[in-house]
């Protein structure tokens, strides 16, 4: 197991209780089903090994292969655990584009039929992976707040991957106003360290790193001043068990990332440097979908669950870049 900086167990309670991980045996979820054993919990893993990989799971967790579009197979997944971690979803915005259809499947119905399971299960709290890449125009202001109204979403949308993890976030909402089932949204920024691939063809660090490493081109599309927010795998997983274990958190929505953002070239040109390479930057067109700016506001978990990240890029970098090159 990798060492998460800042991750203090003796402050954490949930010795004893079981928990469920949609999408466990993938690159976020699988770090946090290894600290969930670590502080007692008796984790379930429920994934269908689509881009997650086997050699994550964790051999103290029970795992059930499964789809989050079968609504039978979730209901046993759920069935007598108090905390769900939802982190199984379609990250991909250029794919949502190929195939609105797959996408809306597993984003926003797959959240459906768990959030029914859940509530009918009894769980105490539900906690959703959401996303910030909702859309520039869903942003009036330079940096990112929390507050940014559901409904309005609708006319500012930029994309089907935000249209289907938008409908999610408001699944949640009805679910925790309505139906009395607590829930949490944490909308993460570019979560990025050990174990992530660029297999899914999601995620500019992953697969900027993997083409540094074997001296091939990095290619940008467009002029590589598009800015994202990087957070560390380590700071992901301390959110998700600090807003589990608030009732502050409740009904809340948290935005997880540095509070910094990085444009793409200087990421490439971070990334050339740490791993000695030879790579050269190319640039080619915009594509449909991208994002263009994303710094987002991180003041709401840390007053509420009080949660901050710890680990800056450089650091985050080279402890991915050791693994990715052992």
């Amino acid at each position: 197991m990798s060492n998460i900086e800042g991750f203090s167990i003796d402050r954490l309670d949930l010795s004893g209780a079981k928990a469920l991980v949609t999408g466990g045996a993938g690159f976020i979820g699988s770090h946090l089903v290894d600290y969930l054993i670590k502080i007692g919990c008796q984790v379930r893993i429920f994934d269908n090994l689509s881009t997650g990989s086997i050699d994550n799971i964790n051999n103290q967790a029970e795992f059930l292969l499964g789809d989050i579009r079968n609504q039978e197979e979730i209901k046993r997944a759920v069935a007598g655990v108090d905390f769900v971690f939802h982190q199984a979803a379609q990250i991909n915005p250029a794919k949502a584009v190929q195939d609105p259809m797959f996408d809306f499947e597993i984003n926003a119905q797959g959240t459906l039929y768990l959030l029914m399971a859940a509530r009918q299960a009894g769980v105490k709290k539900i906690l959703l992976a959401s996303t910030n890449l909702y859309g520039n125009a869903t942003y009036p202001n330079p940096q990112v707040g929390e507050y940014v109204p559901i409904l309005g979403m609708a006319n500012s949308l930029l994309s089907p991957y935000a249209a289907s993890k938008a409908s999610a976030e408001a699944y949640f909402k009805v679910f925790n106003d309505e139906f009395n089932l607590p829930t949490v949204r944490l909308r993460y920024a570019n979560v990025y360290g050990p174990r992530q691939k660029s297999k899914g063809g999601s995620g500019v660090l992953a697969i900027f790193t993997e083409r540094a490493l074997q001296n091939q081109p990095l290619s940008i599309f467009g002029s590589g001043n598009q800015s994202r927010d990087f957070v560390y795998v380590a700071d992901v997983v301390r959110a998700n068990i600090q807003a589990a274990l608030s009732n502050q958190a409740n009904g809340q929505i948290f935005n997880i990332g540095s509070g910094k953002d990085t444009t793409v070239i200087k990421l490439a040109q971070k990334i050339i440097s740490l791993t000695n390479s030879q790579s050269l930057i190319e640039y080619l067109p915009v594509r449909v979908a991208d994002f263009e700016h994303v710094n987002i506001d991180i003041k709401q978990a840390k007053d509420l669950i009080e949660w901050q990240p710890l680990t800056s890029l450089d650091s985050g970098l080279t402890n991915y870049i050791e693994w990715l090159a052992r």
